[in-house]
C-alpha cells in the first residue's frame, strides 16, 4: 500500500521523529514503519527514510489551506 497522504496525527509524529527519533503515538508509528516513511534502528531509535524526509518537507494536501 502507498502512502500518498497523511493524516494530521501521522505528521505530527514524523516530524516528532524527526526532532526526537522517537514518538508517542504507536499506532501512527507502525503505519509510517510499514510504508517505509520511517526505519526502527537499534535501541528503538526511529529514522526518516528519504521518502519520509520527502513527506515533511511535502507537508499533506490536507492541511495545505490551513495557512490561508
Amino acid at each position: 500500500m502507498e502512502l500518498d497522504e497523511l493524516l494530521r496525527h501521522e505528521l505530527l509524529a514524523l516530524i516528532e521523529i524527526h526532532l526526537t527519533g522517537q514518538t508517542r503515538n504507536g499506532m501512527a508509528m507502525h503505519k509510517l514503519l510499514d510504508n517505509g516513511v520511517i526505519v526502527d534502528l537499534h535501541g528503538g531509535r526511529l529514522q526518516l527514510t528519504g521518502k519520509g524526509r520527502r513527506m515533511l518537507v511535502r507537508g499533506s494536501p490536507s492541511l495545505w489551506d490551513v495557512a490561508a
